[in-house]
């Protein structure tokens, strides 16, 4: 039997779709395998986003942290997949939590075809499409974990 299973161990985690103007953020949790809650927001610079990942992470007694990593169609490293590995080195440090990856090659797309199909309009869809995609990344996650 393994270790945090015969503790009851609780997995919150933090699902983090990292733009470089607008980042998503998702909350779920292992037990019920739900994500409750999901939003975007936009930083004046990534100061300010650790500070709000810190918050994020106390308020909602965060263990675990999941980053959606798009990597190329091929699995080969995109710009943005560099960006977010460099970023998340200097959050691991900050937090004091190992940072999981979740491939995310279409999450924003399917984020957007998602909210097309709930009929929102564009303002909406570029206002939550990052916090829906952090949504899908916690899912993700949580259906490998399983």
């Amino acid at each position: 039997m393994e270790v945090w299973k015969s503790r009851n161990f609780k997995m919150n985690v933090l699902g983090i779709d990292y733009g470089l103007k607008n980042v998503g953020f998702a909350i779920g949790e292992e037990i019920t395998n739900n994500c409750s809650t999901y939003f975007s927001k936009r930083f004046k610079n990534k100061k300010e986003l650790i500070k709000e990942i810190k918050n994020l992470i106390a308020e909602w007694d965060i263990n675990t942290v999941v980053m959606g990593l798009p990597l190329n169609i091929d699995n080969s490293e995109s710009e943005m997949s560099l960006e977010i590995r460099n970023f998340s080195i200097k959050l691991e440090k900050d937090i004091n939590i190992k940072i999981n990856f979740v491939d995310e090659k279409l999450t924003t797309y399917e984020a957007k075809q998602i909210m097309k199909d709930l009929n929102k309009n564009e303002k909406e869809i570029k206002k939550n499409n990052h916090g829906l995609a952090a949504k899908l990344i916690v899912d993700s996650f949580l259906r490998e974990k399983r």
